[in-house]
């Protein structure tokens, strides 16, 4: 994709000495989601790396326990939660500012790696379209996120992107039929602990188009445990064989909803997957809240988005959007 307005994005890069020595060994630890050491093994090795960003911790944890006292409206249950008031705020803005995305945008092709899923929204689409971080840094969203964290948390500014307008469709799939690969089988999302998503229908999704099958925390843990999820060996990806094995069909939740319901989803401890044959394209905001201390080392390679500020951007509004580092 191009983006129209490139001026607008700005971006912090690494260090030298991190992009010529450091960044080798953390891909050669990583790679194929942890294979060569296992999930829980590299995981630990990268937050012992990244140790330092616990001193993010205490000031979010104060801000979280002095200034967002008081009972979330919207409570997440055993790792998730849905939310079909349509009465967040800068919702009704996000809905439109995402339809103009898609005007523009959709039908494209801009990602190759995933022929099935991929974001259609410009680096600049933060700047030019305001809602989308309004939504998102509205104290009524990060209170609704914060106590699976138990401090403030933070849009990340690598993987996995903080802000995108994510599409699935079949056009570009070659194998649109399965067999499923990928984010198509049942994972954990790793690259922290917690990882949350804020997903946004943008579009009404119906059962036949693709839409989030996951897990409650209860059931995932007991899938987790069953196969020894994270051991050097055990595939980061599950079939539902594997997964049904260790689950009722009832236990299996399915995001499919009207435009503008809002799903809350601890990604990290909720095992999940998506995209599968729809049968009109999908499309939703997907928004991620993750951890100052990280369970990788992206941040050694790739390059940090510094997300847009405004001189009247509130202190929660800049923590949220303004990271470690």
């Amino acid at each position: 994709m191009s983006d129209p307005n490139p001026e607008l994005v700005v971006w912090k890069q690494p260090g030298a000495f991190s992009r010529r020595v450091l960044s080798p060994i953390g891909a050669a630890i990583q790679l194929e989601d942890a294979r060569r050491l296992g999930l829980r093994t590299t995981t630990a090795l990268a937050r012992a790396f990244n140790a330092a960003d616990r001193r993010h911790l205490a000031p979010r944890r104060r801000f979280y326990e002095q200034r967002l006292d008081g009972a979330p409206r919207i409570a997440m249950q055993d790792g998730f939660a849905l939310d079909e008031s349509r009465t967040l705020p800068h919702l009704d803005a996000l809905l439109a500012a995402g339809e103009e995305l898609i005007e523009r945008f959709a039908g494209g092709r801009y990602e190759f790696t995933k022929p099935y899923l991929q974001d259609i929204s410009p680096e600049s689409a933060m700047d030019t379209h305001p809602a989308l971080l309004d939504f998102v840094t509205s104290p009524e969203v990060v209170t609704a996120v914060a106590p699976a964290f138990g401090y403030v948390p933070l849009l990340p500014a690598t993987i996995p992107e903080g802000v995108r307008l994510m599409e699935s469709r079949t056009d570009f799939d070659p194998q649109a039929q399965g067999p499923w690969r990928g984010s198509q089988l049942y994972h954990l999302d790793y690259h922290s602990s917690p990882t949350v998503y804020v997903i946004v229908a943008v579009r009404d999704i119906g059962p036949d188009d693709g839409p989030l099958h996951f897990l409650g925390k209860a059931a995932s843990r007991r899938v987790a445990e069953a196969v020894g999820y994270g051991r050097r060996g055990v595939p980061y990806r599950l079939t539902d064989e594997v997964v049904h094995a260790h689950v009722d069909p009832g236990e299996v939740h399915t995001f499919a909803a009207k435009a503008g319901t809002v799903l809350f989803i601890e990604s990290s401890a909720c095992m999940h997957f998506g995209s599968r044959r729809p049968a009109k394209p999908r499309y939703q905001f997907q928004y991620s809240f993750t951890a100052p201390v990280r369970n990788d080392f992206m941040e050694l390679w790739r390059p940090r988005r510094i997300y847009p500020a405004r001189a009247d951007d509130s202190e929660l509004r800049r923590m949220v959007l303004r990271g470690p580092r």
